[in-house]
């Protein structure tokens, strides 16, 4: 069933500062330039924290400014607008870095990293997929061994976007047998811990925000730094997955709708044969389908952030939410890109930067295949 159909005056007045602002802020030149100097946008995060966009879904006794999925979710669609770079600069520290440590972490790990996170002085990158851990995700390998009031860890993780701007790393690590049901812990590892190496992975987009390899080797922490019991990671890393996918789905839905209207925009704009191209069928029906399906992607992402809030079991619909809108920005983007011509081609033209960018989401955060599979499980089916 649908739910969240409306929004109250408080969430509609978030929407509409958060894209006030970056209308203002995040211009098209400003994109271009960040994309080329290819450095995390120090600027824009402080921005954002001022505005207090890491606050929200943060409880108030933690210095945040409550709220819950939906309204994370409100703020995902707004940046989705902007692209990669806008969305990265805020995503690993406002929902993988503040929502696990909601959900696992003791109150003295709570009262230590959420103030300064909501501030804008604490940034996280989460740190789970490795090279022979990606989809599957209990075929973690990186190690950690308690060795004298420490924890020691060795491995790699790949692909943790933002971790060469992070102060800590939200990190998944080994602590029992392969195959234990109790074989995972999470860490948090500040990333400036001796052993701890960190490089950039080239990419077809996002360029701002890099996208990172981080190497391990002998690496120690305190014992307070597990998060939540060890052994347990899946508590947190059930509840980080799931929140992730409402949040892509967002970011997804927003795009889809920046191609749409960019599309829109240049079809009646354009003429040949002696009208806006808009009206020719062909493209009037490309247009119907973008804007049609965007509708779709944010009723499905917006009610599986209602269930979230209000308590009620939301992986199957956060899944159904990240497999749709991910695959509706990328046809969004295929489609803008047929109907701007051979301009579409030019990095003069944004579209050109959402083709490039609306892949990732259909492999980032489990595939368009695992989140299938996980709707499948829930339908009984056995995968």
């Amino acid at each position: 069933m649908i739910q969240a159909l409306g929004l109250t005056t408080e969430q509609q007045q978030l929407q509409t500062t958060v894209r006030s602002f970056l209308d203002s802020y995040c211009t098209k030149e400003w994109i271009d330039r960040v994309e080329h100097e290819k450095a995390f946008p120090e600027d824009l995060y402080q921005r954002m924290a001022e505005l207090g966009l890491f606050g929200i879904g943060v409880p108030a006794e933690y210095g945040g400014f409550g709220g819950g999925h939906l309204e994370v979710g409100l703020i995902a669609e707004q940046l989705g607008h902007f692209g990669g770079s806008v969305v990265f600069t805020w995503f690993p520290t406002a929902v993988f870095g503040t929502q696990t440590i909601l959900s696992a972490g003791d109150d003295a790990m709570k009262q230590r990293m959420l103030p300064g996170m909501v501030d804008g002085k604490l940034r996280t990158a989460f740190a789970l997929t490795e090279p022979e851990a990606g989809s599957d995700a209990a075929s973690v390998r990186t190690q950690a061994r308690y060795d004298d009031g420490q924890w020691v860890i060795d491995g790699t993780k790949v692909w943790s976007s933002g971790a060469l701007a992070a102060d800590y790393l939200v990190l998944t690590a080994r602590t029992g047998e392969a195959g234990a049901s109790k074989a995972l812990t999470l860490f948090l590892v500040d990333a400036r811990t001796a052993g701890i190496t960190i490089r950039a992975i080239p990419k077809l987009g996002h360029h701002a925000v890099a996208s990172c390899e981080i190497n391990l080797q002998g690496v120690r922490i305190g014992a307070d730094s597990v998060i939540g019991e060890v052994g347990d990671a899946w508590t947190g890393l059930s509840q980080a997955l799931n929140t992730e996918r409402l949040g892509v789905g967002a970011v997804c839905t927003g795009m889809s709708q920046h191609c749409t209207d960019l599309a829109l925009a240049y079809g009646l704009d354009r003429r040949q044969f002696g009208q806006p191209i808009a009206g020719f069928q062909a493209i009037s029906h490309m247009l119907a389908d973008m804007e049609t399906e965007t509708a779709a992607a944010r009723l499905l992402t917006r009610s599986a952030a209602w269930r979230a809030d209000t308590g009620l079991p939301f992986s199957k619909e956060a899944s159904m939410a990240k497999a749709y809108a991910t695959e509706c920005a990328t046809r969004s983007a295929t489609r803008g890109m047929q109907i701007f011509g051979g301009y579409g081609y030019s990095t003069e033209y944004e579209i050109e930067r959402f083709y490039r960018e609306a892949k990732l989401y259909e492999v980032a955060g489990g595939t368009t295949q695992i989140q299938r599979n996980i709707i499948a499980r829930h339908l009984g089916i056995p995968i």
